[in-house]
């Protein structure tokens, strides 16, 4: 079994989607992928199909449009890999991204990974080599704005025994992520492994969801994740490694 899945949910993506395939088809390290098409009405799903037909470990799948949380649930259904990662299908991977996010879990009791990512021409980090979080720290990175880390699901990697029964939550538009990480965060006691250099280049497409989405329905989202702090054990574990 491979040990690492990447889950890509798509929907309408045009011209955006072949650089970011691209970018799959050079990692260095082997993962099974599934590229979740949510009901998309152009060449999205057609493109995926070509993209992996007859590569093992890669799959293709189109669900009746229900959002991207809903496509990112049905990868989890079918994903087999230990470690779970999450990608949107408009960005760009580093080559390393899977072998990065992958290494970090060889240091024990880790319960996910995260790289670097930049966005807007800004790359959200300031730390030199590994870093080491514990359940604490780590839930302050996920639950602001503008950390180093960020709550969003696309520049990490998931222990998937960790995750357990927790799923993205259908009925959100907006911040579906936040709140994924941020309970992943809060049910799972341990470390998290966090290298700050830049593998992921997030994209600014004119008509995705961080655009067009309701921000009352976000700052709902963050008075929640706040409410799951009480959960939290109150250590102060800090750590580097090379």
């Amino acid at each position: 079994m491979v040990r690492f899945s990447v889950i890509v949910p798509m929907y309408n993506l045009g011209e955006y989607l072949q650089p970011m395939l691209d970018t799959l088809a050079n990692q260095t390290e082997n993962f099974e992928l599934w590229l979740i098409s949510d009901g998309s009405t152009d060449e999205t799903f057609a493109h995926a199909q070509q993209f992996v037909r007859g590569i093992a470990n890669w799959h293709a799948i189109e669900i009746a449009h229900s959002g991207i949380s809903a496509a990112r649930n049905t990868g989890l259904k079918h994903a087999t890999g230990d470690l779970i990662g999450f990608v949107d299908g408009d960005d760009r991977l580093a080559p390393d991204f899977v072998q990065m996010l992958q290494a970090g879990f060889s240091q024990p009791n880790i319960m996910a990974t995260a790289v670097g990512y930049r966005w807007w021409g800004v790359n959200q980090h300031h730390l030199p080599g590994w870093v080491l979080f514990d359940q604490q720290q780590m839930f302050g990175q996920v639950t602001q704005h503008g950390s180093a880390v960020g709550g969003y699901v696309w520049n990490k990697a998931f222990r998937r025994a960790a995750i357990g029964d927790l799923r993205f939550d259908e009925s959100l538009h907006i911040a579906e992520d936040y709140w994924f990480t941020a309970n992943f965060v809060a049910q799972n006691p341990g470390t998290y492994a966090f290298e700050p250099n830049v593998r992921y280049v997030k994209v600014a497409r004119p008509n995705s969801t961080i655009h067009t989405a309701d921000r009352r329905q976000e700052a709902q989202v963050f008075n929640r994740i706040h409410d799951l702090a009480k959960h939290l054990d109150h250590g102060h574990n800090h750590d580097r490694y090379d």
